[in-house]
């Protein structure tokens, strides 16, 4: 679910535990957020390797974990089957095909 270049520097830096979700932003509508000062109060979580864990809200844990996300160009990207459109430069969208 996370790219490996992303893992490696969250380990470098000794964060263990990150939360994902969405967030409303963008052209398209949606964008995925990576944090890693949260409050794991009504999340819930699965390991991303042996020494990471990922937090969720539960309504959003399937999409996520069956989703790739990418840190480039200064910005997280999902990737995921059932996105239907994405603005220009990728970072958002919508899992609905707009207009």
């Amino acid at each position: 679910m996370l790219d490996k270049n992303s893992i490696q520097t969250f380990l470098e830096k000794d964060i263990h535990a990150i939360f994902i979700s969405f967030i409303q932003s963008g052209c398209a509508g949606t964008k995925v957020s990576v944090e890693t000062e949260f409050d794991q109060i009504n999340l819930v979580s699965s390991p991303i390797n042996e020494n990471i864990i990922a937090f969720y809200r539960a309504d959003e844990k399937d999409i996520l974990e069956q989703g790739h996300i990418t840190f480039a160009k200064g910005k997280w990207i999902f990737s995921s089957e059932k996105i239907q459109d994405r603005c220009g430069c990728g970072s958002s969208f919508s899992f609905e095909k707009k207009g």
